[in-house]
């Protein structure tokens, strides 16, 4: 062989020596791309659940937060009580209590006295005429405060009569 042959054959095995290593790079390059683009697609997953993640803590976290001691209101509000109804309960004319603390009571009375049939109140006597309900009447634990809202007077019974005179 001729020395320009042997000189052409070691140009031509080095460019193809150089053309596999960039072969080479090129699909390590490929590689590398292909698991970047999957590792970001991880990231963002594991973004978009940890920012759920945290915001349900966060609604957990507001709704059990102590709000502090506040006065009760609605039901739980303490209000004067008819003198049948102390009577009845066991305390003294006048005594200030919350509807939620009658109930429970009056709930009390009718399973000591095996009153209540499912969700069926059967009143016994004296139940009936604190109830002010008849015979023909169906009291339920449901409609229980329909019965129970005469012992509790109105705070606006005032308020509504003077707008009833006023308006006359």
């Amino acid at each position: 062989m001729s020395t320009t042959n042997k000189k052409h054959l070691a140009e031509h095995d080095f460019i193809g020596e150089v053309d596999k290593q960039f072969r080479s790079l090129e699909q390590t390059l490929s590689t590398f791309r292909s698991q970047i683009t999957a590792l970001q697609s991880q990231m963002r997953a594991v973004e978009k659940n940890t920012k759920r993640e945290m915001k349900i803590l966060k609604k957990l976290a507001d709704k059990n937060r102590n709000k502090g001691n506040r006065k009760p209101s609605g039901f739980a509000t303490p209000s004067k009580i008819s003198s049948e109804l102390c009577e009845f309960m066991g305390r003294e004319s006048g005594t200030q209590v919350a509807r939620t603390e009658v109930t429970q009571f009056v709930i009390g009375y009718i399973k000591q006295h095996n009153l209540g049939q499912s969700k069926e109140i059967k009143p016994d006597e004296k139940l009936q005429q604190l109830l002010g309900s008849t015979d023909e009447d169906t009291v339920t634990y449901f409609n229980l405060q329909k019965y129970m809202n005469r012992h509790f007077p109105s705070k606006n019974k005032k308020a509504k009569n003077v707008v009833v005179q006023a308006s006359k």
